[in-house]
Order: C-alpha cells, then structure tokens, then sequence
C-alpha cells in the first residue's frame, strides 16, 4: 500500500502543478475598471496568458489611486511586478532612481523593435534605455455621428472652412456645435492644447521648440492659443455646457443626435459601447482632425500613448512580467480587445490587424487604428501634450489655457510661463527623447 499511495501523491501533485498551484504570480496594479473592462481582462489577458505557458499566473489589481499608489510603492522599493503609468511622461523619476528595468534584452528577446512602430516605442526611450512599453496609442481627433450628418446632408470636413460652416449650421438648428467638457476631470483641457497646436504650428515647427530649443512665445504659437479661444467663445466646444459636461455624456449626446461633433483622443471609442448599439453601432466613427492651417500637411495625427507598462526592477519574477508585456504587444491581443475594449487598447503595431467581417465600433476603431498606425508609420504625427510634456509643463495647458479662453491671461503669458517651466523640467532630467516627424 506504501507504493500506491507514493505513486497517487506524485500524480496528484503533478496534476497540481500542471493546474497552477505551483505557478508565480506576476503582478499588475491596474486602475479602477468597471466590471465589464474587468471582464475583458479576465477573457482577453488573464486566461490567454495561463493557457500559453504553466510557469506563471498573471494577477491584477484594480484600484482608484493606481498612479500614487504605484509611485509611493516602486519609488520604496515594492509595489507590482508590472509598473502602470498614465504615460511616457511620468517614467523619468522611476527610472532615475532605477527602479524600473530597462527592457532592450527583452526587446531583442521578442523581437519587439521589428513589431513596433518606431516613433511610438521611442516614447518609451529616456537616459538612453527603453524603461516601459507603450500599449495603447491614440490620438486626438474628430468623432462624428456618420447618421446625422447624412440626415443634414453635411459631409465630413476636412478644413477649417467646411467643419465651421457645419458647426454653425448645427448650432443654427439648435444643436451643440460640438460636445465635449472638463467636468470632474480638468486635464480634458490639454486634449485642444494638442489640437490647436499640432494642427496650427505643425509638427516640425513644434519638434523645433520641444528639441531644439525654438522659443515658445512665437506669432504661430500665439496664434494657435488664441483660436482655441476664439473656438471656445464661440461655443465649438460644447458651447455654455463646457464645464458641466464630462466624456460619457458628451458621447450620450452624440448617440442622440444633439451634436454631430467630439473632438476627442481616439480613446473615445471606450465610452461609446454604453450608447452605440444594435442599429446605431456603426455611426460613430473617427477620423483626423480637419485641415485647421492650409499650411500643414493632412491628415496628421498628435502621437500620443494613454499609459505605459514597465518592470519593476525589485521585480523576482521579471522574465514572467516580460512574457506579459510580450502578449500584451500582438496582434492576437489587439484583436481580442478591440471586439471587447475598443479605444483603449490601441497596440501600436507596425501592421495592426485588419478584420473584414467586423461590425459597429469594432469596426470603427479598427478602421482608425489602421490610418493613425499608417500615418505615424511615415513620420506624419505631432505631439500630443499629455504624452510628451513633463507634468508641471503639462499642467499649464490644462490649467492656464482655462484661464486664456475665460479672458484672464493672454497667451503670451502662458506660453512664457511654458518655457521657464519646461527648461526647468528639462534640467531635471524630466524630459524624454522626441521622435522626429517626416514632414
């Protein structure tokens, strides 16, 4: 009988084994989702990673205060085996402390450089490693209801001229002009920094103020700064809702034809699944901001990334964060979540996936996905703020530009105060390298 019972504890501890109990857990502290985006995890990430290898057990944590929970605990020396931050930006202090991993074995390991598009991975590229990877580009652009504007048969504009003239039809019927607002979330703001900016100074005349140094106070920055204005007072953005209007209501009110317009990072898509279904599932489309300088070229996309994933360099379990990151980074995984997680998801492959048979949204941020991966692919991107800036330089285009359309400060004063801002940071060590556009 001794046999036997030697014989069953090997087979059940085998079995064990082979079911997980003997598996590492590799960690991710992961923002607060609702139940159905944790769903998606569940489906899309959680259980393909288990079923692809027996050495690891991926775990995620959601929680509200994930970016100061995570800056707390890494810069401790704890905290996650997988490093979430909300964008390239806030790398720099993890990796001057080196508490982030530098990632080029991995890269070369997986092959990561010949997947990627470039100028996004170079987002990740500070004090010469590549410390994170950047899982979800997106860009700020123009979301329309393709219904309404049939039903008034306006087309899709793609200048300046043409979008004004059917935000002020729009506005003459009745409508928003366009809807969008700051409620509960003030960093909205900097979302038409970025537009104006890209889509008026250009995309090389910006690369020349961020990397070499081209003073900020300039005509054409003045000028972009004051058309935002101009927009504001004439009510394109949302008009006197602005500031009572969040993105999940702004999108409601598209869904119900009360605007035509939402201009939007790509990541918009995420919100929209609340509101276009069945029959309107297809109405919401996405596509590059008109044309607002004849100038600069079009279409043009502003580069920018939600969040970033690094490792955790007190991490014991690195080679299993990797293999996440590895799955994270495919087409098999870009696929799954755009059917479940759309917007948000955004791989930033060099071929992002096509799906012929797609319907509704899918469809919609797929189709997306392709023109900003193949417009980035050719060096016809700018810089999205949030995505580029360091924080405190950030903050002044989603605090002081308030104060520009509100008519308290002219935009040569936030554009100094910008630049001793940013040369401050820069001095620091806050500011990353910059990919260079083609045009």
């Amino acid at each position: 009988m001794g046999l036997y019972k030697t014989i069953f504890v090997i087979i059940v501890f085998c079995v064990l084994a082979q079911t997980g109990y003997s598996r590492e857990k590799v960690t991710l502290w992961f923002w607060g989702a609702p139940p159905n985006l944790q769903e998606a995890f569940q489906k899309n990430m959680i259980e393909p990673f288990r079923a692809a290898q027996n050495k690891y057990e991926l775990e995620i944590e959601f929680r509200n205060t994930v970016d100061n929970d995570v800056r707390v605990s890494v810069l401790a020396g704890s905290g996650p085996d997988l490093v979430y931050t909300s964008g390239p930006s806030y790398i720099a202090p993890f990796a001057k402390a080196k508490k982030i991993e530098p990632l080029e074995k991995y890269a070369k390991k997986y092959g990561w450089e010949g997947r990627l598009l470039k100028p996004v991975l170079d987002t990740c590229h500070q004090f010469g490693h590549l410390y994170c990877l950047p899982p979800s580009l997106i860009s700020d652009g123009m979301f329309y209801n393709k219904s309404m504007l049939e039903e008034n048969g306006w087309s899709v504009p793609k200048n300046l001229k043409q979008l004004e003239s059917i935000m002020k039809a729009a506005q003459a019927k009745g409508f928003y002009a366009s809807v969008t607002g700051n409620k509960g979330w003030k960093p909205v703001n900097e979302n038409y920094s970025s537009i104006f900016i890209n889509n008026m100074v250009g995309p090389q005349e910006f690369y020349n103020i961020l990397a070499k140094g081209s003073p900020w106070d300039s005509s054409v920055m003045r000028n972009a700064i004051n058309e935002s204005a101009r927009w504001f007072k004439a009510g394109y953005l949302g008009g006197n809702d602005y500031f009572s209007l969040n993105f999940d209501q702004s999108i409601a009110l598209v869904s119900q034809k009360k605007s035509p317009f939402f201009f939007a990072p790509s990541i918009g898509f995420q919100w929209a699944t609340n509101y276009f279904k069945g029959d309107k599932a297809g109405d919401f489309v996405f596509a590059p901001m008109p044309q607002l300088n004849p100038s600069v070229p079009y279409p043009m996309y502003d580069l920018g990334v939600a969040f970033t994933l690094s490792i955790n360099a007190n991490s014991k379990v690195k080679d299993g964060a990797a293999e996440v990151l590895n799955m994270i980074m495919s087409a098999d995984f870009a696929k799954r979540m755009a059917n479940d997680w759309p917007g948000y998801w955004g791989i930033p492959l060099k071929d992002f996936p096509k799906a012929p048979n797609a319907k509704g949204l899918t469809k919609s941020f797929l189709e997306a996905m392709s023109s900003m991966s193949d417009a980035i692919g050719k060096g016809a991107f700018g810089y999205k703020i949030g995505t580029f800036f360091p924080p405190a330089t950030s903050e002044i285009f989603f605090e002081d530009i308030e104060a520009v359309w509100l008519g308290k400060m002219t935009a040569s004063d936030l554009l100094k105060k910008a630049e001793r801002t940013y040369a401050d940071e820069k001095s620091k060590g806050l500011v990353g390298d910059y990919p260079k556009p083609n045009f």
